[in-house]
């Protein structure tokens, strides 16, 4: 199996190469991990990973100058059915809309649209919750059953880092929360294609029990 995570400029690329790679040698999978931009090779994968690190209107610009890319990702994993990962705002590219910096539309695949995370009270520490929401948090499984979350526990922790959290979506879309302040959706997904808030390169064993789930994960 042939998997691509794509690079259009924006992205941990290293070190989501480096995780993944890790989770395939130690696992023994048959899985070749190719970081590219080229539309080519990105069509002929089995497996796509989108990450992102930044704003979303620049993550948009950056996927918009690889000419035909956003078309490209839609008909491979809307139409083709392969499986795809994406990471924080690759994750965030795959609902409707952001009003991060500006309106700016999405891929359209889940419903929603990403807004600012509105803090209340305080942490349990008595802290003010500080945007962005960045460091360590525990998931709440809302799909218990769901492949994904096999051995995957709520005491379990994942690295965020984001100012911009998923509403007016649809329920069942929903696989996981976590909490600050307010719930915050954590893993969202629909069939074949899921995305994550959060960064598993970057969440140690629990993250790279995610990335094994999602490798062998048969949609």
């Amino acid at each position: 199996m042939n998997l691509v995570i794509i690079d259009y400029g924006s992205g941990n690329l290293r070190s989501v190469e480096n995780a993944f790679k890790n989770s395939i040698r130690t696992n023994n999978l048959k899985v070749t991990v190719k970081v590219t931009n080229s539309l080519n090779i990105i069509s002929k994968a089995d497996y796509l990973v989108l990450p992102g690190v930044g704003s979303f209107p620049d993550c948009k610009k950056g996927l918009q100058k690889i000419d035909g890319l956003i078309d490209l990702l839609t008909n491979q994993v809307i139409y083709k059915r392969k499986k795809f990962l994406g990471i924080c705002v690759g994750m965030q590219l795959m609902v409707n809309s952001s009003l991060e910096k500006q309106n700016t539309l999405g891929f359209g695949w889940l419903n929603g649209k990403f807004k600012k995370i509105k803090t209340n009270g305080l942490d349990y520490l008595g802290r003010e919750y500080k945007i962005p929401h960045m460091g360590w948090n525990n998931l709440q499984i809302k799909d218990k059953n769901h492949p994904l979350l096999k051995n995957i526990t709520e005491n379990e922790q994942y690295y965020f880092v984001h100012s911009y959290g998923l509403e007016n979506y649809e329920q069942d879309q929903i696989k996981a929360y976590t909490n600050y302040s307010v719930n915050i959706p954590a893993i969202i997904g629909k069939e074949n294609y899921v995305g994550v808030q959060f960064h598993p390169e970057k969440s140690g064993n629990s993250g790279q029990k995610f990335i094994y789930n999602w490798l062998k994960w048969l949609p």
